[in-house]
């Protein structure tokens, strides 16, 4: 009921949901696909590793029953786009140390966070991406080969490379 002070009258309305459509298992695999990718270049250096480690566990788990357009669109819009845009984020990441950040005081000094020498930098840390991404690929092309031959368009992204 709407108005008159009701808990539910600020929520939103939504159109009612039709529990016997049928959704297609390839845009249900693409939108998952695609919402992982974007978490692979998070600028949370923490998300993009976490996200690559779920994109390879996803693909290795489940690349045996996936179907032609579905390995289409895994390699050409997930796991080769990624690789192009974690390299123009790496290019262009900054090479300044990161400021130590202050977690509080201690007997009147500051107390900061330390940061490991390999990971002092945006663009170190987008270098570390930037493995991880590439050793994906590289675990699912080995895993999934066969499967990747067949497909027209793995010559063209083969060479891309």
């Amino acid at each position: 009921e709407e108005g008159g002070g009701s808990a539910r009258a600020s929520a939103p309305r939504f159109a009612k949901l039709d529990m016997d459509a049928t959704v297609r298992t390839h845009d249900v695999w693409c939108a998952i696909m695609r919402q992982l990718r974007r978490l692979c270049v998070d600028p949370r250096p923490e998300v993009r590793t976490t996200s690559v480690h779920s994109l390879v566990s996803i693909i290795s788990s489940h690349g045996q029953s996936l179907k032609g357009r579905s390995w289409d669109h895994t390699l050409n819009y997930t796991l080769l786009s990624l690789l192009e845009e974690i390299m123009v984020k790496a290019k262009g990441a900054s090479t300044a140390d990161n400021v130590a950040q202050k977690l509080g005081t201690e007997g009147g000094r500051d107390v900061t966070m330390m940061i490991h020498h390999s990971r002092d930098t945006e663009a170190k840390q987008w270098d570390e991406t930037w493995v991880l991404a590439l050793d994906a690929l590289a675990r699912i092309v080995r895993g999934f080969l066969p499967q990747l031959e067949q497909r027209l368009c793995f010559g063209e992204a083969w060479r891309s490379l």
